[in-house]
């Protein structure tokens, strides 16, 4: 079934960098009040988190005209239970900053939860700066303040790698079929050498407290 929903989705323009943070978010649930960082007013991923009495609301430039490189984010201090933060932090150049406000807001005990992609494409939003490895994000995150810090790759070995950069370019009708022996021959890759997941990945989730 995890095999068909893939396809579907790839042939439908999806793409397998958020498949698979997605499917990470859905081990994940939300509970009270959580922001949700540079998502814009209703991203995908949203649907996929478990809730349990979360309300959740947006600041993104596009709706107030924030400018993450240096605006403080409109909440007072310790006021948050959880912040929302995927696919936003490649795309800021003084990433201290944000992530420092996100700290101050965040009540104690509060999570942020993210994800940052790794092996992909240039994608500008409106700038592209940064790929982040496993071990950046624990440094940024201890030293922004953050006592426990969990970061889990996300991805599977080469073919999956290749196929993320590949599929781009290959027309939506064809790319759940092509993704078949790519993964296929993934799982027989990570079979003999699991320790190689790792290795390729196509990005990092994060928790953080």
């Amino acid at each position: 079934m995890a095999m068909l929903a893939t396809m579907r989705t790839l042939s439908r323009g999806g793409s397998l960098v958020r498949i698979r943070m997605d499917e990470a978010f859905a081990r994940h649930t939300l509970r009270g009040k959580v922001v949700d960082v540079g998502g814009g007013r209703s991203p995908s991923y949203l649907r996929y988190f478990k809730r349990d009495s979360a309300t959740i609301e947006p600041v993104d430039g596009s709706i107030s005209g924030i400018d993450f490189e240096k605006d403080p984010l409109p909440y007072k201090d310790g006021s948050v239970d959880t912040v929302i933060c995927a696919n936003v932090l490649e795309h800021i150049y003084n990433y201290r900053f944000v992530v420092g406000e996100i700290r101050r807001i965040l009540k104690p005990g509060g999570t942020l939860v993210g994800f940052v992609p790794f092996l992909i494409q240039y994608h500008p939003d409106p700038h592209d700066y940064f790929r982040y490895t496993k071990e950046s994000l624990v440094r940024i995150f201890t030293e922004a303040g953050f006592m426990q810090v969990e970061i889990r790759t996300v991805g599977g070995g080469p073919f999956s790698a290749n196929f993320s950069n590949l599929v781009l370019s290959v027309p939506r009708p064809l790319r759940g079929l092509l993704y078949v022996p790519y993964a296929f021959l993934d799982a027989l890759f990570l079979r003999l050498r699991p320790a190689a997941r790792e290795r390729y990945p196509l990005g990092y989730t994060f928790y953080v407290s």
